[in-house]
């Protein structure tokens, strides 16, 4: 009898301290927060883990959260939201077109490695050329990625598509491209810390009304003359 008491009393303690110390559905896990200057949204701070990617520019928020990676951008003051698939995003990135026959390459660049904020990243840069005179080339992006950071793979590719960037060479932290008026930083990471994230970030809060496109969701506001169809300002930019 008292084996059997001490082997209840055993299963109790056991079940009450599986209990107290079962981590919460919501607890905070290791990420990131970089802080950056995009040519699209300007200062951002962003946030990662790997339950997902958040972006904050001031009112206007984005999050990517996976298995589907599905985006949506919101707006803290309109209380407007936007979402669209990760294939319906990349349907409208703007493309790089090249000249007929040319092709792309993507090669190393030196230094072949540098540090960035702290974080060690490769260097590359990724341009066409013509296959009958290599020399001729045409700079796409020249751009810096880090797998230095422990974060998944598939999130690593989704941010570089973001960047429109070739996947599978790590988290971007900086690219660089040539423009009608010359070379221009796209992005630039400035700072980037670990912090223990909340999965609730990368998710829409309640109450938000959707709107037809992101665009909306930058410049609509209710009650004024930006109370308007702005669809047209979601026009894709001419090729280049």
């Amino acid at each position: 009898m008292k084996h059997y008491r001490k082997l209840a009393t055993a299963l109790l303690l056991a079940s009450i301290c599986s209990q107290t110390y079962a981590a919460p559905a919501n607890a905070k896990k290791p990420g990131w927060v970089l802080r950056q200057n995009s040519q699209t949204y300007g200062i951002v701070k962003c946030t990662v883990s790997a339950d997902g990617i958040k972006m904050e520019m001031g009112n206007v928020q984005v999050g990517i959260v996976p298995p589907k990676w599905q985006f949506t951008f919101w707006n803290d003051q309109t209380k407007f939201y936007f979402d669209e698939s990760l294939e319906e995003f990349q349907k409208r990135i703007p493309r790089k077109t090249l000249n007929a026959g040319w092709l792309k390459r993507l090669e190393r660049k030196k230094p072949y490695v540098e540090t960035i904020s702290g974080v060690k990243a490769d260097n590359w840069t990724w341009y066409g050329y013509d296959p009958k005179n290599p020399k001729k080339t045409h700079l796409l992006y020249d751009f810096a990625c880090t797998r230095e950071m422990g974060l998944p793979p598939r999130l690593m590719e989704v941010a570089s598509i973001c960047c429109y960037l070739p996947v599978g060479k790590g988290m971007p932290l900086r690219v660089v491209g040539e423009t009608a008026s010359g070379t221009k930083v796209f992005l630039n990471t400035t700072f980037i810390s670990k912090t223990m994230v909340d999965p609730a970030i990368f998710k829409l809060p309640k109450g938000y009304t959707r709107v037809r496109n992101e665009m909306e969701v930058l410049l609509k506001k209710k009650g004024t003359v930006m109370d308007e169809d702005v669809s047209d300002l979601y026009r894709p930019f001419p090729k280049e």
